[in-house]
Order: structure tokens, then sequence, then C-alpha cells
């Protein structure tokens, strides 16, 4: 990103931004599966950057697991967590390349944090997500497609519409959005977006 990342953090709190709108879809749908018990409601947050999705599921009385590689990212949320929610969150200072295992979880959130895995380690990250995910969890989260115009970094990673379709062979696709448009990232700059938005229950 052509930003620090303590700058997209401020940018974010003085913003106020909602949660992501894939989570808050799988959240509605959650709500609604009678195979989840109350009392164990848990979520994997990956990439969790500035908490604000992390935050939205511990509101919902999910227990949550946030994993990020910036500990600038970890400390915000950890300050930031109201005392009711702390026995909730468990905190991890971890990249998508070093993760070798997940525990079982109801639901898996990667909010725009997935293309930021190294192309070398998409595969091994994306197996050990659909692995943890139970039968009838959830996945949400977005995947960048080849017209981006960040699809020249060969540290990240992009999909096209039938390679999204083939990793989510486990999955029944609840809702899924292809959008293609310009904008600007955090710091101001001309991009190119091309973004694939994703809920999907594991079959």
């Amino acid at each position: 990103m052509e930003h620090s990342w303590d700058t997209h953090y401020q940018y974010f709190d003085q913003k106020k931004y909602p949660p992501s709108a894939t989570l808050l879809n799988a959240l509605k749908l959650l709500k609604n599966e009678r195979t989840i018990q109350q009392d164990k409601k848990f979520a994997i947050d990956l990439g969790c950057g500035n908490g604000i999705d992390t935050f939205a599921l511990l509101q919902d009385q999910w227990k949550v697991l946030a994993i990020d590689q910036q500990n600038e990212s970890l400390q915000r949320i950890k300050e930031n967590t109201p005392v009711i929610y702390k026995e909730q969150l468990q905190l991890d200072l971890n990249s998508f390349e070093n993760i070798t295992t997940l525990p079982n979880s109801q639901l898996i959130n990667a909010s725009f944090s997935l293309p930021f895995c190294h192309p070398n380690y998409f595969e091994k990250i994306w197996h050990i997500i659909t692995l943890s995910i139970i039968q009838k969890g959830f996945f949400s989260g977005h995947f960048f497609g080849i017209n981006d115009s960040w699809s020249s970094k060969p540290e990240m990673t992009f999909h096209t519409l039938q390679q999204v379709k083939e990793l989510l062979s486990d999955f029944k696709i609840i809702h899924h959005k292809e959008i293609e448009k310009k904008g600007k990232t955090i710091s101001g700059k001309e991009k190119y977006w091309h973004v694939f938005h994703v809920v999907a229950q594991k079959k």
C-alpha cells in the first residue's frame, strides 16, 4: 500500500466507517441458523486491521479470534475494546503466510485482507480456512480481480471469477457481487478497483 498502516488506521478512526456489508450480511444469515448455539458462537477475523469488523462481532456476542500481522492494529483493538467484551476476544500477531492451523469456527471473516497474502501461500491459507469453518458455517470477505490496478504487485493475489467459484466449491454462495470501478486509495491516489464481495455457507 502507498501509505503507512498508521495513516490507514487514523483515517478509519476519523471517518467512523461501518462494518463491512459482507460481514453484516453473514451475521444476519447466522441469526437464522438454529445449528449455531448462542454460547458457542466463535468467529475468526482474518486481517482484522482497524478492528471495525472485530468490534461488530463482539457487540453481536461472538467470541472472536482477531489475527493481523501488524502489531499496531492489535494494540489499537486491545486498547479500544470495552471491558465487557475483553473476555470474548483473543488477539494473534501473525501473517497469512505463517498460519498453519485455525480452530473450528462458525464464521471466518476476511474483509479486504486475503488479497494481501503472497500468491505462493494463498492455496495453503485457503485450505486452512476451508477446514476451519464447520458444516453450515459461513465465510464473508473479498477477493481482488485481475483487472484491479494493483494486479501488477507480485506479492499480492488476484483471481478471475471462475477461480473464485472454484475456491468456493465446498460452499453454497449466498451473496456475490463483482464490482469494477474507478476510485481512490486511502491516501487519495487514483485506483481502479476490481473486487469480488462474497458471503458463502459451508456445505
